[in-house]
């Protein structure tokens, strides 16, 4: 009875679930498991949809958090001059960029870095705050200011190589050797020309990174894409001879003050271009590349009548069609010759002239009587033979062809005109080309600037001018030699004194030409083109300069005075360097005796 009481409480109802059916139980017990089982299965679909289903989209989506795709840089290829002398390198240089989306506090880390990079706050924070997760920072900084970046150990902030141009000759020949842009893409010079073939071809690779991406290892064994270095180039150029023609052509630009000038030699055996100058220049190693006029490549830019400087090739034209010879005499009228409504005056008065003397006295109306009796045909035939009015086809970008009317509307002004260098056109370094072909026999050579391409590395060649190339016979040896032997007068004698060398023999042309008016109606009073051509040494031409400046404004304009001494001085220190022997002294005496 006590065990059976027990069961019982005071009341004498049993507990509450005392003797609860079993069934009841295992029903729960049914639920708990469907429970479960529902929740294992929709477990499971939510996998199936994740693993089969959206696995492509999430494969892609765990690849760009977990891989970071990054450019390995390739080396531009350098330019040589033509002794192998680095005109245009690449040097290493690190940029800095960021993941705006890994930088945990934009604000301070902006201001750190715009501390050690010397950069504007404002202008930091922006690149930091914006969508992406790429933005640089700064491109090619210094290595003092990289290594404060490395150390600030940011979160977020990267560094990584690339490549930055440097021009060891900086201004001396910026214009001829040109410059990138940061992405180092050729924006004029031959890095514009000769682009596709310097070009780098960047590689690509993909690095396993960790939570903070931070890279971690390279993802596979080799590089998606192998970078590919820019092949080299070599020019005709000589360093030495390209300074020694800027440094002459800066001194006459701070003694004349002109708007501007240039300088070209050119080897008349090869018509390789040993130097081009111009001014105003540049320094391609500065942040800034100067103005549009700075980067002009002005003798194959820029056209201009040349005056007297022409006036050996009217002669050699009338020599060849064998119409006159060096001692052929011309009335000069006394410095003033009309001719229908038209008057012509030469500085000084001369009565009767030989044609040597015409060239020696720079007369003009020697000069346009000898033009008269080639004729219109002849001589438009004959100029255009030596290349006027055509461009050279020189591998520099930007080269004109110059201002030479067609044969029809010339007529018999027009012939006196273009005997004395005006009515006609012509580029620095057509005019260089022409008065090589006297200096070469009367054979006229294409200019070359490029003398081969290499693969970068192992040097192998990969393109070469090779022999020199002759464009065509303009006029015989005989012709030639006569008209170089007046040019060596106008040095010994005439307008070209200031050139003369006790060296060297040299043969050359003055020649101070009216600048046209912008309207090209007429000449602007005052301003003038000075120029002076010379060849050297007359007994066996190797070189030939013109050095010009564009209306000079102090210390004298003329020809002989603004443009002979720096063409002189630029003779005799090439010639110098090419290790030419010096004329032989009874040679210059008796040239001097003239």
């Amino acid at each position: 009875m006590a065990a059976e009481g027990d069961r019982l409480n005071a009341s004498g109802v049993a507990p509450q679930g005392a003797g609860e059916p079993e069934c009841n139980i295992r029903a729960r017990a049914r639920l708990a498991i469907a429970i479960l089982c529902g929740f294992f299965l929709l477990l499971a679909l939510r996998l199936v949809h994740l693993q089969v289903i959206r696995h492509g989209r999430l494969s892609e989506i765990a690849a760009q958090q977990q891989l970071i795709r990054r450019e390995l840089s390739a080396r531009r290829g350098n330019i040589y001059d033509r002794d192998g002398s680095i005109l245009a390198t690449s040097l290493r240089r690190w940029s800095v960029y960021a993941d705006p989306g890994a930088v945990t506090d934009a604000r301070a880390t902006a201001g750190k870095l715009a501390q050690a990079l010397h950069l504007k706050y404002q202008d930091v924070l922006a690149d930091l705050s914006r969508q992406g997760r790429f933005a640089w920072i700064k491109r090619q900084a210094s290595d003092v200011d990289a290594d404060k970046v490395r150390r600030l150990r940011l979160a977020g902030v990267y560094l990584r190589t690339e490549n930055n141009r440097s021009y060891p000759l900086c201004r001396a020949a910026c214009q001829v050797v040109g410059f990138t842009d940061v992405d180092g893409r050729g924006l004029s010079g031959i890095e514009l020309e000769l682009d596709r073939i310097l070009r780098a071809i960047p590689g690509r690779e993909e690095v396993a990174c960790d939570a903070a991406r931070r890279p971690v290892r390279r993802a596979g064994d080799e590089p998606s894409q192998e970078p590919v270095d820019g092949y080299d180039v070599y020019l005709t150029i000589d360093s030495y001879v390209q300074s020694v023609a800027h440094q002459e052509l800066t001194k006459a630009v701070e003694k004349h003050r002109p708007e501007c000038a240039w300088a070209v030699v050119m080897d008349v055996r090869t018509g390789a271009i040993l130097a081009m100058v111009s001014w105003p220049d540049f320094d391609p190693n500065g942040a800034s590349h100067g103005s549009a006029q700075a980067q002009k490549i002005r003798p194959i830019t820029d056209a201009y009548e040349f005056g007297s400087v022409m006036k050996p090739l009217t002669a050699a034209a009338a020599l060849e069609e064998g119409l006159v010879t060096p001692d052929t005499k011309v009335d000069c009228h006394s410095g003033e010759w009309h001719i229908g409504k038209r008057v012509l005056h030469d500085v000084h008065p001369y009565g009767i002239l030989t044609v040597s003397d015409i060239i020696a006295k720079s007369s003009n109306i020697g000069i346009a009587q000898v033009g008269l009796m080639v004729g219109v045909e002849k001589l438009h035939k004959r100029l255009s033979d030596f290349g006027l009015g055509a461009p050279t086809r020189i591998m520099l970008p930007g080269e004109i062809g110059g201002i030479m009317r067609p044969l029809p509307c010339w007529n018999q002004h027009s012939v006196i005109s273009v005997s004395f260098g005006q009515e006609l056109a012509a580029t620095p370094l057509t005019v260089t080309c022409a008065f090589g072909t006297l200096a070469n026999g009367g054979v006229l050579m294409r200019p070359r600037v490029i003398q081969k391409v290499v693969r970068s590395g192992n040097g192998d060649l990969v393109w070469e001018a090779g022999e020199p190339k002759p464009v065509r016979r303009v006029v015989s040896e005989k012709t030639a030699s006569d008209v170089l032997a007046m040019m060596r007068r106008v040095v010994v004698e005439g307008t070209g004194k200031r050139a003369d060398l006790k060296e060297y023999a040299v043969a050359g042309k003055t020649g101070t030409a009216g600048l046209t008016a912008p309207n090209r109606k007429g000449y602007v009073p005052g301003l003038y083109l000075s120029s002076f051509l010379g060849i050297a040494p007359v007994e066996n031409p190797r070189i030939v300069v013109l050095v010009s400046l564009k209306a000079p404004s102090k210390n004298g304009y003329y020809g002989g005075t603004a443009a002979a001494p720096p063409c002189g001085e630029i003779i005799k220190r090439t010639l110098a360097y090419l290790k030419v022997p010096p004329s032989a002294p009874t040679q210059v005496a008796t040239r001097s005796q003239q």
